[in-house]
């Protein structure tokens, strides 16, 4: 994210240059994401494997860049201002050797139809932070660029959540208005951190003054009985691990411009665009509010829009990620559990996998790694989160995964189902699933294997990251860390070896004294580390195969 501090969206200076945003990926705005919601509600998005994907404010293509990697038939076009962040990611995309993506240095107020038409088109971290001339810029990009079955992916801070953010922002802005470094002859500043005690000025010092601040007013304000100080605590945890650049873009950055969702719908809808849903299916069903708010939100408005804005009153809502079309798309939001039919379906993790009695109707509750809890009576949609939870993180075709159950339960029942009966069965209990984030839908088969070949490979984007950062980007578009172990194993991957090969060369990086092996906290040599290599090897790639790194 790289925004643009005046009205024109020119600036003679670039902060973004001097301390770059944090470029990771956003899981949500992926094009496989953007297809499935689109897919749902009735359109007819353009395949995944072959579109053209547009991202506004794409820094060093954090997001963008493992998109191309995972999707080689499809190309990519990423814009920035900061021209640091561009070149930086221009090198990483020269290291991998792609092809089908370019990031351009450019000012979103010159952004053109020279680019060509885009299928989906991603502003992430970007409205709220420009002015109203560059949002209005932006919506009209949509309404030039997007292709008639194309969806724009948008994400911005919204009102009412973000009034009592404001209200930390406010503190914050007045706080570090005149930051400064501490001296580094000081070990603790005469006030307790909260006035300037240094000359030097900067980036790094309004950060670490804005912590400073959080620290303060958590300390000092009671929760107890008291809706300001627990708001604030609440605040306090979001942001306490935060990056510098996470405070200097986001909280501190000059613009920050909260708007209303309706106002932002109304304001799509004049350049051309319609509300198509969120990036997150379970924040637009008002039936997870509990029977009496869905009911009286069904009773007061039956226009989405409307609907919608209610639901972020009782939220309290403060940042969006909106879905838009165009207005001549017809949507169908009457879904049916045979919506479910194209789709590749997958569960997220359990805290542990219950025994399940296929013959019996009794409820059973299947509970996820987030304390939500999902009770289950049929026998066919226990045989089916049965057996998403034995191949996890891996997804299955809703037909095959249809069949697969009814085996299952026939084998313990021996009753036998109508493929048609099972799939409405099935296909029911899954839309609730999914409406509570207990299953992911994707529109394209898994680009990851995790049954463990005789070369195992990790993917050349995790092999190029992992010697740079902490994180890797997985072949699902999610962030994972990488513990010291599994960096040098990835390293190792790149299909050349086989596991005895593999078991060699760490024990020449144990030789050579850049790893060591533990048990129970104590360093083994390397003779006893040999002894163990073998299972801890296979533990690290069956781990590496969950986290969705290796390829075939």
């Amino acid at each position: 994210m790289t925004v643009i501090s005046s009205t024109s969206g020119k600036s003679s200076t670039n902060a973004y240059d001097a301390v770059p945003y944090e470029s990771h990926p956003f899981k949500q705005s992926h094009p496989d994401r953007l297809a499935t919601m689109a897919t749902l509600f009735g359109m007819t998005p353009t395949p995944v494997e072959k579109c053209r994907v547009l991202e506004l404010g794409c820094a060093s293509g954090g997001n963008l860049i493992p998109m191309a990697y995972i999707l080689p038939e499809s190309h990519f076009v990423g814009v920035d201002f900061s021209g640091r962040q561009v070149l930086d990611g221009q090198n990483h995309i020269a290291a991998l050797g792609l092809k089908n993506i370019e990031l351009k240095q450019m000012n979103i107020m010159d952004v053109d139809s020279k680019l060509g038409l885009f299928d989906y088109i991603i502003v992430h971290g970007i409205y709220s932070w420009v002015p109203a001339a560059v949002q209005d810029k932006i919506l009209q990009v949509c309404q030039d660029l997007l292709s008639p079955n194309g969806v724009a992916y948008i994400s911005y801070n919204t009102y009412p959540g973000w009034h009592f953010r404001g209200i930390i922002r406010d503190m914050m802005l007045y706080h570090t208005a005149s930051a400064t470094e501490f001296d580094s002859s000081r070990t603790q500043p005469s006030d307790g951190g909260l006035l300037n005690t240094g000359a030097l000025t900067g980036p790094p010092a309004r950060a670490r003054r804005a912590r400073e601040l959080m620290d303060f007013l958590a300390a000092a304000v009671p929760t107890e009985n008291n809706a300001y100080g627990i708001m604030l605590q609440n605040e306090v945890q979001l942001v306490r691990n935060a990056q510098d650049s996470y405070f200097l873009h986001d909280h501190l950055e000059e613009l920050n411009d909260p708007i209303y969702f309706h106002q932002f719908a109304e304001r799509a809808a004049s350049h051309g665009m319609q509300f198509l849903g969120e990036a997150e299916f379970s924040v637009m069903l008002s039936s997870n509010f509990g029977t009496q708010v869905h009911e009286t939100l069904s009773r007061i408005s039956n226009e989405i829009v409307r609907t919608e804005q209610y639901m972020d009153f009782v939220r309290n809502r403060a940042f969006r990620q909106t879905l838009l079309c165009r207005q001549g798309v017809v949507l169908n939001r009457n879904l049916k559990p045979q919506t479910l039919r194209p789709f590749f379906i997958s569960i997220r993790p359990l805290k542990v996998l219950p025994e399940v009695n296929l013959g019996s109707t009794e409820p059973q509750t299947f509970e996820m790694d987030n304390n939500v809890t999902f009770n289950v009576g049929n026998p066919l949609t226990k045989a089916t989160l049965q057996h998403l939870s034995k191949v996890f993180p891996c997804s299955v075709k809703f037909d095959d995964l249809v069949k697969i159950a009814m085996e299952n339960v026939s084998a313990v029942t021996k009753q036998e189902y109508s493929f048609e009966v099972a799939s409405e069965e099935i296909g029911r209990d899954l839309m609730q699933a999914f409406a509570v984030s207990m299953v992911a839908l994707r529109s394209t088969p898994d680009p990851f294997v995790t049954a463990i070949s005789d070369h195992p490979t990790s993917s050349a984007l995790v092999r190029y990251q992992v010697q740079r950062q902490n994180h890797v980007t997985n072949l699902l578009h999610d962030a994972t860390g990488v513990d010291i172990l599994n960096r040098h194993i990835i390293e190792l991957l790149d299909g050349s070896r086989t596991k005895a090969q593999l078991i060699d060369d760490v024990i020449k990086l144990i030789q050579a004294g850049k790893l060591n092996i533990q048990s129970d906290g104590v360093v083994l040599k390397v003779d006893e580390a040999k002894q163990l290599l073998q299972e801890i090897i296979d533990q690290a790639l069956q781990n590496l195969g969950r986290q969705a790194v290796l390829i075939a």
